[in-house]
This record gives structure tokens, sequence and C-alpha cells, in this order.
């Protein structure tokens, strides 16, 4: 509910951006990168099973399998966007011989910035929602696939908020490259094969780098 709270206040500010941002035409950017998931609460449920509940540790390793990425669209101030965010459990308890979200705990935004494109430093905060594909053995039964409406394994899982501060470097008229510090701030519940289901909240800080192009 605090999540939901946060994110009703963030559409707010972006109906007001601080700035007003200056015209511009379109840009499209793809970003490398890696990510610092923070410590958070990580709930399994099974059918005729206790619960399972602790604090969570995560590794990114943003070049294993799939790696990390993130690519997005921009329309003046606009700007839709996925981050192929990463989590691999670090700490299981008895029960749990492997999970993670690597295919991924996929992030997917319109933000909108809150000062002008031209500015040296660009703000954005952004609402989305989380796609998240589980994998993984717990209680020696695999928990994945799982048959969705996305196809493959994926599910819309929950909601999410993103705040980036990034800073444009020109390589001529047209192509830029950009680094990117981004927080992210995520709630998802992601269901399991044979019933129950993964509750996976994510705090992280991530940070990118981006080759651009931009028309005006």
């Amino acid at each position: 509910m605090r999540l939901l709270a946060g994110c009703c206040m963030l559409g707010g500010l972006m109906i007001c951006p601080i700035y007003r941002a200056k015209a511009q035409s379109w840009s499209a950017e793809i970003f490398a990168g890696t990510a610092w998931s923070m410590p958070m609460p990580l709930r399994i449920e099974q059918p005729g099973e206790d619960p399972l509940q602790f604090r969570a540790r995560y590794s990114t390793r943003p070049w294993k399998g799939s790696p990390y990425y993130a690519y997005r669209l921009g329309y003046r101030q606009w700007s839709a966007e996925l981050v192929h965010h990463k989590l691999y459990l670090q700490n299981p308890p008895p029960g749990i011989e492997h999970f993670e979200v690597s295919h991924g705990y996929n992030l997917a935004y319109v933000s909108r910035m809150l000062t002008e494109p031209a500015a040296p430093l660009v703000f954005r905060l952004g609402l989305g929602l989380v796609i998240g594909h589980p994998e993984g053995r717990i209680r020696g039964k695999a928990i994945n696939p799982v048959k969705s409406f996305l196809g493959g394994g994926y599910h819309l899982s929950g909601v999410s908020m993103q705040f980036t501060v990034s800073r444009r470097l020109a390589l001529g008229d047209h192509f830029f490259i950009n680094p990117e510090a981004k927080f992210t701030a995520a709630w998802a519940r992601m269901p399991l094969s044979g019933g129950g289901f993964a509750q996976v909240p994510n705090v992280a800080m991530h940070t990118l780098l981006g080759l651009g192009y931009r028309r005006r």
C-alpha cells in the first residue's frame, strides 16, 4: 500500500514537472550496466507447505546468461523504457535449492523529464510495471515454467517507480553517450509451478552507460 501511495504521489509530480521542457523531436538509446539490490523480504507460499519468509540478498551478475541491459525511446519530455534487471538469491535457507529472477525482473516505465532536455543534468521520474520470469527449485521441485498471458513464462507481476539522473555527452550533431544513475523501487508477486507464489519486492541502485541518437 505504501508503494501504491508513492506511485500516486509520483504521478502527480509527473503531471506538474519542475521545469518546462523545451521542444525536441525524438531520441533512442540503448544501455549496458549493473545494479545493487538492497536486502528485502522474500515470501514464498506453496500449497500444503509452511510459508518461507526471510530477508533476501541478491546479486545482479550483469554478464551471466541474458545480460543486464536497458533501452529507451523518447519524444519531447516523455519516454518509454525497459530495464532488464536481474536478481540472483545469495542466501537461500533450507528448502530453497535455487532461486533467481534473471530473464528477468523486467521494469517497464513511462517517464517524464523534470528538467529541460538540454540541461547539464537531466532528471526523470517514472511509473511502470514489473514483468517477471522466476526460475529455480524449491523443496525439490522446479518453480517454472508457468503458463502466462504474455507467454514464455513472463508474467505481469507488480508495479514500480524510478528516479534517474543522467548527463548527455554529444558525439556530433545526432549521436551521444549517456552515463546514468537510477533508483528503482518495485513490488512484485510471481506465480510458481504447482501453485503458490513468490512475493519479491526490490529496491535497487543502477549505473548505466548508454549510446543514443536524437533528432531535433
